[in-house]
Parts: C-alpha cells; structure tokens; sequence
C-alpha cells in the first residue's frame, strides 16, 4: 500500500491536511510526493459544466497529512 497517497475511503481514518503550512478542510485526495491536493471549498456548490457533481479545487505545494489529534 502507497502511504503516500491519502483519500476519502482509504480505511485509514480521519486526517487533518496541511499545505504550504495552512489547514485545508474537505480534502478527498491528497499525494504527499507529487504536493497535490484535491477538495471541495465551502460552501459546498454544483460544478457548473458538469451536471451532478460537486465543485472542486486542485491546491500545490508542500503537503502534510497527520492523523486527526496529532497536528502540529
């Protein structure tokens, strides 16, 4: 199993996301070598092209990932 890649149903439990050393709620992907991360701002919103589906944001940098209650 690659732990470098986190997502949404992984098994792995809750986590808290960082990039670049800010907080990022809603993730539901994030690659910690590749320092990409995929998420869902607030409030939540339909994607305006594609019907049916969730708005999304693609963030770079550096990214950590830590268990919830074991950030920073």
């Amino acid at each position: 199993m690659n732990r470098t890649i986190h997502f949404a149903g992984d098994g792995l439990g809750p986590r808290k996301v960082f990039v670049n050393g800010n907080q990022i709620d809603g993730v539901f992907f994030a690659d910690i070598q590749r320092g990409i991360v995929r998420y869902h701002p607030r409030p939540f919103r339909a994607h305006k092209r594609r019907k049916g589906e969730l708005y999304e944001r693609t963030l770079k940098g550096r990214v950590e990932v830590f268990p919830c209650g074991e950030a920073q």
